[in-house]
């Protein structure tokens, strides 16, 4: 470790490319995902948040944060809120035959991750929702800066960002919530009628010593921290999808036209795409004590890399061709179509159900209140409009970081633009 608190020379760097080993690692409790030490003045641009902390103040957040993720509050955002917005949104943005779908999957996103983080903006307002996308490109940025080929330039934008993010969007959110939270201590409200978002549980719990929230910028770096996980995975998942669909050749018309008139169809496309490009291709942990892993010893820090896409490609377990795109596929049942994407452990992604859904069952009949996820009823969305590869365009990859699974840029081109039919009406023709 280097003086100042960054690890950046390990004792031992250690890759594990078994599913079962993979999984013990991400319950060792003795591997961390702070490989940054320093204060957020020191340099760390992610000092504090959720994400990168560990053992008692990592569980307090993840206690209060997981409640904005209760299944009920899913199923309201899916066949209620989601669907209008997203079919009014599409109509506006899929202007013309030809369109760069990248921004267009950010901007369906940010709508509900700005609402499920609690920041305000002018729902009417295009402008706000591109700066707001524009933000999450740079925390993005921020979230891989162990793989970042430019870390320096990453930590000048992310800084510049969250000043910009706090000033616009976070603070006059903060002001309302605030008020609300002394009108409960007064008892003039109860908490259910406050609203239901992270800024809000946060401030709520704010003077808990456990949460480890005294600074204002901790707060405001948790806040960017939901809106970023909540947008930009969703985009490339969806862009990812449709890449997969359309490499299987001459065939894809037939899959985008399932993808078109089955719900859980396009949600077995989803968690199929994060199978085989999970957003984190390598994760990366440090062991913050000597443990040891499937019989490995693995000393105080050094760096254990966890290599998913091998794992997630197991014949064991996903049967066999796992390289291949299959939606269909039959997998063991002690793993979930999407294998090792979304983590496992302490720091499984709390969102994943809100892109990915819930398990899709063996038989593929899903109970009434199951959840399809977001990015299946986008998908659903553009396949009803004929998405389709533009073949005078070609797709870009994010070369700003070393993820593979990442994309800047992917044009495609509609064959039918106005009157899609409402995903609102599959999901109840899906679940019976």
């Amino acid at each position: 470790m280097s003086d100042d608190g960054l690890l950046t020379e390990f004792t031992a760097a250690i890759e594990l490319d078994r599913y079962e080993d993979i999984r013990a690692a991400l319950f060792d409790p003795n591997l961390s995902r702070s490989f940054d030490k320093r204060s957020y003045e020191q340099g760390n641009i992610r000092s504090g948040i959720v994400s990168i902390a560990h053992g008692a103040v990592h569980r307090a957040r993840r206690r209060v944060e997981n409640t904005q993720f209760r299944a009920d509050v899913l199923r309201l955002y899916e066949r209620d809120l989601f669907p209008r917005v997203m079919n009014d949104l599409l109509d506006v943005l899929i202007d013309r035959e030809r369109v760069d779908l990248f921004p267009i999957g950010e901007m369906l996103s940010v709508v509900l991750a700005a609402r499920r983080a609690g920041i305000e903006y002018d729902a009417a307002s295009l402008d706000d929702l591109r700066t707001l996308v524009r933000h999450v490109d740079a925390f993005s940025q921020g979230s891989a800066i162990l793989d970042a080929k430019d870390p320096d330039a990453v930590r000048a934008l992310v800084r510049a960002t969250y000043a910009e993010f706090e000033r616009d969007f976070v603070r006059p959110a903060w002001a309302t919530r605030a008020a609300l939270i002394e009108r409960v201590r007064r008892g003039e409200l109860t908490e259910e009628e406050l609203p239901h978002d992270i800024l809000t549980i946060l401030l709520l719990h704010r003077d808990d010593a456990q949460m480890a929230l005294e600074d204002d910028a901790r707060i405001v770096r948790e806040v960017a921290t939901y809106l970023q996980g909540g947008t930009h995975t969703s985009a490339q998942t969806l862009v990812n999808s449709l890449d997969l669909v359309f490499e299987t050749g001459n065939d894809y018309p037939r899959t985008i036209d399932r993808i078109a008139s089955d719900t859980l169809f396009a949600q077995r496309v989803v968690q199929e795409t994060l199978r085989l490009r999970p957003t984190t291709p390598k994760m990366k942990r440090r062991a913050e004590a000597d443990t040891e892993v499937a019989g490995r010893k693995i000393p105080k820090d050094a760096v254990v890399v966890l290599d998913v896409v091998t794992a997630n490609r197991d014949p064991r377990l996903f049967g066999a061709d796992p390289e291949r795109f299959d939606p269909d596929r039959t997998i063991d049942g002690s793993v979930q179509r999407w294998g090792l994407s979304f983590g496992g452990g302490p720091h499984q992604c709390p969102g994943r159900a809100v892109g990915g859904g819930f398990p899709v069952p063996a038989d593929f009949n899903p109970e009434d209140d199951h959840v399809f996820g977001l990015v299946a009823l986008e998908l659903q969305a553009v396949a009803r409009r004929g998405v389709r590869p533009d073949d005078t365009a070609t797709p870009e990859r994010d070369l700003r970081t070393a993820r593979f699974t990442r994309w800047l840029h992917y044009p495609v081109r509609f064959t039918s633009l106005p009157g899609a039919r409402p995903v609102e009406h599959d999901l109840r023709r899906a679940l019976g």
